[in-house]
């Protein structure tokens, strides 16, 4: 039983590896990034709402963003569609798994410190318009959120004079 789960888990880790190989290549508008930003709060949150007994606020969260989150995801499944042809929902679900087990970790080594956080957002959350969910998600620092590298903004490098 421990090989087979191990086995999915190095499956699950290669798809997730694979597909954020694919994503970078193309992943580099703003919308394509939003998509990415919302699904990791979404992810978060969710997490949030099993580890930190916060399923109200999720629910309350969900119902009041149903419509943005409902958009964003079908951007999300069709930038993986254009990305992955037939396969793009396999890969899709294999980067929306990798989500989830990182964030099930973050709230495993960082317990306090990761409901706290989770619990302040669904706060901010509840005075938001649902129409500002997509810019509130795009204030998540890009490093706190998995999404490919070429949806970072651009680092512009100097030379060093001496």
């Amino acid at each position: 039983m421990r090989r087979k789960a191990f086995g999915f888990a190095v499956a699950v880790a290669i798809t997730g590896v694979t597909a954020g190989s694919a994503i970078a290549a193309s992943c580099d508008s703003r919308a394509d990034r939003a998509a990415f930003h919302v699904r990791a709060l979404q992810t978060d949150l969710m997490v949030a709402a099993l580890t930190c007994g916060a399923r109200p606020q999720y629910n309350n969260f969900a119902r009041k963003f149903q419509s943005a989150l409902v958009d964003q995801g079908r951007a999300l499944k069709s930038l993986f569609q254009t990305l992955h042809g037939a396969s793009g929902e396999k890969a899709l679900n294999a980067y929306v798994t990798a989500l989830a087990n990182r964030a099930s970790q973050r709230s495993i080594s960082e317990r306090d410190q990761y409901c706290e956080h989770n619990l302040t957002t669904f706060s901010a959350l509840s005075s938001l318009n649902p129409a500002d969910l997509v810019s509130f998600s795009m204030k998540i620092p890009s490093s706190d959120v998995d999404v490919p590298n070429t949806c970072h903004p651009d680092v512009i490098l100097v030379e060093k004079t001496q």
